[in-house]
């Protein structure tokens, strides 16, 4: 796998504790994908043999053909990676009307508070009870990425119990 940057690993404590956390390891949304690294990881620690994953990402970055190489060479035996290359509300109205649901869901799209609201709110609905959100970047100050996360918690409350409150910030769905 190649990978130009690593704004992941630094973060597997979180989602080795995410993978805890879940009921079940079946069917798995990215939203965000860049070169895949996140994505590479869940294939080969989160997600079971035959389950699903599916990445969100425009790839306005042209990235498209380092995710698809590293992915490749990340997939295990009966996995499918499905790649909606498209905006996340694009794919995310798709996945609500397709009726899609997911045992985790991974935020790390759009980096603005109005982004990270929208993503949260239209993803919660495809998050299966028990199911657990991981936003990146919540203490990220360039962006406020965590006004939008707090908006969608304040909006949620009483739905959700935290698993992971730190840069990241992790819920499980009631």
């Amino acid at each position: 796998m190649n990978f130009t940057n690593d704004w992941f690993t630094h973060n597997i404590p979180n989602f080795e504790k995410c993978m805890a956390a879940a009921p079940e390891k079946r069917n798995f949304l990215e939203i965000g994908s860049y070169e895949g690294m996140s994505a590479c990881w869940l294939l080969a620690n989160g997600l079971e043999e035959g389950g699903y994953l599916t990445c969100i990402d425009p790839f306005f970055n042209d990235m498209r053909p380092v995710f698809d190489k590293n992915i490749r060479e990340a997939v295990r035996l009966n996995q499918v990676v499905s790649v909606m290359q498209m905006t996340s509300y694009l794919a995310l109205a798709q996945l609500i009307g397709m009726k899609q649901t997911y045992d985790f869901i991974y935020i790390d799209g759009v980096h603005s508070p109005d982004g990270a609201l929208t993503d949260a709110c239209m993803s919660w609905g495809l998050l299966k009870k028990g199911g657990v959100m991981l936003f990146d970047d919540y203490l990220y100050p360039e962006e406020q990425t965590k006004d939008g996360i707090d908006a969608f918690l304040c909006a949620f409350l009483g739905k959700f119990e935290p698993i992971i409150n730190n840069y990241q910030l992790a819920v499980r769905k009631l």
